[in-house]
């Protein structure tokens, strides 16, 4: 089974998920991108090494290691909550906190965002 990935978008239209990759070392994206593709092919079954959850019960965050710990911010859904995911936050882990300050909070109302206009504020990941 595949599980698609979806983009957060905003309200200009562009895709904050595809900013932030490129904002990253090559090394690092390719780090991500080997995640994301985990990610589309398993699942829920990356739990609990790759998928972890956060202090927001609905606010997921992927782990790819290296010298940045970096932590992309994702949901399950949020319009099928069994079968695709949605990409809301880049994020990185410092000392076991999420950086940049408030990302958490960020992907809670980019996650709300989605929910009331997903045709307009996600695209499938690119």
């Amino acid at each position: 089974m595949s599980f698609p990935l979806y983009d957060y978008v905003n309200a200009q239209g562009e895709n904050e998920i595809k900013k932030w990759l490129y904002s990253l070392e090559k090394v690092e994206r390719a780090k991500i991108d080997q995640r994301l593709d985990m990610l589309e092919e398993h699942g829920e079954a990356l739990f609990p090494q790759i998928l972890t959850g956060t202090d927001e019960k609905s606010i997921l965050k992927l782990r790819a290691h290296g010298k940045v710990q970096l932590r992309p911010l994702l949901c399950r859904g949020p319009v099928s909550n069994t079968t695709e995911f949605t990409l809301l936050c880049g994020a990185k882990e410092v000392g076991g906190k999420l950086t940049p300050k408030g990302v958490l909070a960020e992907a809670v109302d980019r996650r709300l965002t989605v929910i009331s206009a997903p045709t307009t504020r996600r695209k499938i990941h690119e």
